[in-house]
């Protein structure tokens, strides 16, 4: 299962456990080359941008190259999975999401799965400062969820250095349109669909693979920012096991399933006439089901910038 231990640090999910914060802009000018696609389409005038998130970064990501602010700076609309500046300045909907993951009566995690398991996910959690007594009462997909937090922290990552936060605080001081393809409301709903089998064994994945995650997690990061498709692909994509139930369950419901209708969202969208500039998890993007190889499939023309 090599995928499945850092798929949510391409959701905005995940974030919602660390908290949002406002983004500082870097002064020094740094060398990174993230991958862009211009998306047009023959008898139309706008443009349409899809530029593969990741939702923690460090300093070194920033400034952005010219040709990615560009493309921002030329789009009417922002679009991302959902708006998490305006989730997370929400306290009491964020209690009442967290909520739908505890356990049904009153059981605790410890009733659910291994001992061992347990003991190192606690580990994990307090090495990372991010365990917390009550979160015992959590199923184990928030558990997974805390696990992948605490690998963004040990990879010292920063959440307030996410792509999809930078763009969205840029879009609201630049006051233009942020199109929400998702919702809050879709990704913890998505997440709560898994059955409790599926559940843990993702969660036993995720603690037994740990360290090897946070390795992952800092090579994806650093391929990020040198943006060589082929290579992303690679790590993100090339890579899943088909043959394993879980993980094909687990990767079609949270990337393959979410393309197919981000991609009718965005082709609608473009429709109206609006240059819109997209930002979603990476894997959304890229790939063979992808949405840039989708839109090429509905007659769009998608080009690599750089």
């Amino acid at each position: 299962m090599k995928k499945i231990k850092y798929l949510l640090i391409l959701m905005t999910f995940a974030l919602l456990l660390t908290g949002c914060f406002k983004e500082k802009k870097a002064e020094e000018k740094t060398n990174s080359t993230p991958l862009l696609y211009e998306v047009t389409k023959e008898g139309k005038d706008n443009k349409l941008y899809l530029f593969g998130s990741i939702h923690a970064a460090d300093e070194s990501l920033y400034p952005l190259p010219t040709y990615v602010e560009d493309a921002f700076n030329r789009s009417d609309a922002v679009a991302v999975e959902f708006d998490l500046v305006e989730m997370t300045s929400d306290l009491q909907s964020q209690v009442n999401y967290l909520t739908k993951f505890t356990i049904p009566d009153n059981k605790t995690i410890k009733e659910l799965i291994k001992e061992e398991t347990y003991t190192k996910a606690v580990d994990i959690l307090k090495n990372a400062s991010v365990y917390n007594s009550l979160w015992d009462y959590y199923n184990p997909m928030m558990w997974y969820s805390l696990i992948e937090t605490a690998s963004m922290k040990t990879s010292e990552l920063k959440e307030d250095k996410g792509i999809d936060l930078h763009f969205l605080n840029k879009a609201k001081e630049d006051k233009k349109d942020i199109i929400e393809l998702e919702s809050a409301d879709f990704q913890y709903e998505m997440l709560l669909g898994f059955d409790e089998k599926t559940q843990i064994y993702i969660l036993e994945q995720s603690v037994e693979s740990y360290d090897e995650s946070v390795e992952n997690l800092k090579k994806l990061f650093e391929l990020y920012k040198k943006g060589n498709r082929s290579d992303l692909e690679e790590l993100l994509i090339n890579d899943i096991d088909e043959n394993d139930e879980y993980e094909k369950i687990f990767n079609d419901k949270l990337i393959t399933s979410r393309n197919i209708d981000m991609t009718k969202s965005l082709d609608n969208y473009f429709k109206e006439g609006k240059n819109i500039f997209c930002t979603v998890g990476l894997a959304h993007i890229i790939g063979k089901e992808g949405i840039a190889e989708s839109l090429k499939e509905r007659g769009y023309k998608v080009e690599e910038i750089s």
